[in-house]
């Protein structure tokens, strides 16, 4: 009976311990990839913002602005609130010059990462809705938002090395 108490208890124990530990992991990577892409765009002269490998394809600004909607997007799917005075629909085509993205890029992480860290566990296997085919929960939404950024930081990575730029943290020291 006492060794049934002290596994029950251990069990409890790691129950516990593990509450929130998701959104802590995903928190972090996100902070850290967050990081990395604000980095870079401060890196890349504002002169540049306009720069596109070719016609039809996304400017350096174009996948600034699209990396920052779907930050404010994938946050509201987890609860949180979209700062007044943004607007959705033309939030794309609203943020163009450095200033205005760098800003921008800070309140959208602040916002999604905020979003992840208070989404409780037993909300995370709860449907949410996306305007793309799939059923999504809001685990798969803070998936998605972490290999959004990821993806868009190697395209940004890309991009500036076309213009020979060097990404700050791998400069020589």
């Amino acid at each position: 009976m006492k060794k049934l108490l002290i596994i029950a208890f251990l069990l409890v124990s790691l129950q516990g311990f593990c509450q929130g530990q998701f959104q802590k992991e995903t928190s972090g990577s996100l902070t850290y990839v967050s990081g990395q892409v604000m980095q870079l765009a401060q890196a890349i002269p504002a002169d540049k913002y306009s720069w596109a490998p070719q016609a039809g394809v996304r400017s350096i600004a174009e996948v600034c602005a699209h990396i920052i909607s779907a930050n404010y997007f994938f946050g509201s799917k987890l609860g949180g609130k979209i700062p007044e005075g943004v607007k959705m629909e033309t939030i794309e085509k609203d943020l163009k010059t450095k200033a205005a993205i760098e800003a921008e890029f800070k309140r959208s992480y602040e916002m999604v990462i905020g979003a992840i860290k208070n989404t409780k566990d037993a909300s995370l296997s709860n449907k949410v809705e996306f305007p793309f085919p799939g059923e999504f929960t809001s685990m798969t939404a803070v998936l998605i938002a972490l290999g959004h950024s990821n993806e868009h930081l190697g395209q940004l990575i890309a991009y500036a090395r076309m213009n020979g730029i060097t990404p700050p943290w791998s400069q020589a020291k």
